[in-house]
């Protein structure tokens, strides 16, 4: 069992260092990486050293820097990630779609930064945040990435999200958000839509473009966790990542696209009504602004504050010095989903297979004849 009480009074993920092999570490990215099968055997079990794999494996735990884990969400030894789009999609992130020489633009953009800086000032001072950085697999503590959640609740970001998935890409291809129903709904106008999948090998980014997936890793929310959701960072390279995957056009079919609408019950398993979907919905869209983002804004762009405040006013904006809290209802249910969805998650459905380096020329070998495994 991974499950143990921590200091703090709730349960909390740990897996010990294993007293008769203590020279076991976890895998780097990288290295997990490379022992993945080549895209014709990507669903293989097995792969080219000889290792096997079950499907019972929900995900894998890998070295991403020095003491410091992630979450490798899908089969272990397939490369494949995938992206779903209802029509043909440039790979450019969110951050970078703005004319800021235009003052409308400016303002949009200004808004959009500081709705984000509150959502995830928020998020840290929330269990997400606070109980999973008490995570521990052998010397490795978790880390989040707050970034990736704000990909994941809709806020601007330089990463794009990814899926291990092919089904949840699916959806994405084949439906489309109506802004007057607000809600997602399957496409029924193919003139309008080109339902579109991409498909991206791991093995190719890393060589090609590896600072794209250095922060490649699972978040501990539920949103990440029913749609095996991660990010690659397409800030940089974006035309060369864009050239590592392959382009599908799928089939215009309307059946098609009720039939995959039907099968996640209209998007309602891959957008469960987590705390901080509700949260993420209600900063976006009230009306306040808080001064002190306001500051570091216009300190961070050279933006005329003065000029900025005044827009802010005219189009209906209340400025504020009071941040968002968490109440105690909300960290009750946040609670709630960490100890009965996200941590027996982890518990039951991910592995790591250990690794000796050597001293003599830091290579590193595979334990081929022992596969760590959490209890079943």
């Amino acid at each position: 069992m991974a499950i143990i009480q921590g200091e703090d009074g709730y349960i909390t993920f740990s897996i010990p260092i294993d007293k008769n092999n203590p020279d076991i570490v976890l895998p780097t990215l990288n290295e997990y990486i490379d022992i993945m099968n080549d895209e014709n055997l990507a669903y293989s079990l097995i792969n080219r050293h000889g290792l096997v794999t079950t499907n019972e494996i929900l995900g894998t735990f890998v070295e991403t820097k020095p003491n410091k884990f992630a979450l490798l969400a899908g089969m272990e030894f397939n490369p494949l990630i995938y992206r779903g789009a209802n029509r043909d999609y440039e790979f450019l992130p969110t951050s970078q779609r703005y004319e800021l020489a235009d003052g409308q633009e400016r303002i949009r953009h200004s808004v959009d930064w500081i709705k984000k800086q509150e959502f995830l000032k928020l998020v840290s001072k929330m269990p997400y945040y606070t109980r999973t950085q008490n995570f521990r697999v052998l010397d490795y503590n978790f880390e989040m990435d707050l970034e990736a959640i704000s990909k994941h609740y809709n806020y601007v970001s330089n990463y794009l999200d990814v899926t291990r998935n092919i089904m949840v890409a699916y959806f994405f291809a084949y439906t489309y958000f109506d802004k007057e129903k607000r809600q997602v709904l399957p496409i029924d106008n193919f003139e309008q839509y080109n339902p579109i999948l991409y498909v991206g090998n791991l093995k190719d980014i890393k060589s090609n473009t590896p600072k794209a997936i250095e922060k490649l890793g699972l978040q501990p929310v539920l949103r990440a966790k029913v749609q095996q959701s991660m990010s690659i960072n397409v800030s940089e390279d974006r035309d060369k990542i864009k050239s590592l995957f392959k382009k599908i056009e799928l089939p215009k079919n309307p059946m098609v696209a009720r039939n995959i609408y039907a099968q996640f019950e209209g998007g309602r398993l891959l957008f469960p009504a987590d705390y901080l979907s509700r949260c993420a919905i209600q900063i976006r869209e009230h009306a306040t602004l808080q001064e002190e983002l306001i500051e570091k804004y216009c300190d961070e762009t050279n933006t005329d504050r003065n000029w900025l405040r005044g827009e802010y006013k005219k189009i209906g904006f209340e400025l504020i010095n009071q941040p968002w809290d968490i109440p105690e209802q909300a960290k009750y249910m946040i609670n709630r989903e960490l100890d009965e969805l996200i941590i027996p998650y982890l518990n039951t459905g991910f592995i790591f297979r250990g690794v000796r380096r050597t001293t003599e020329n830091n290579q590193v070998k595979e334990q081929n004849n022992e596969e760590v495994t959490l209890s079943k």
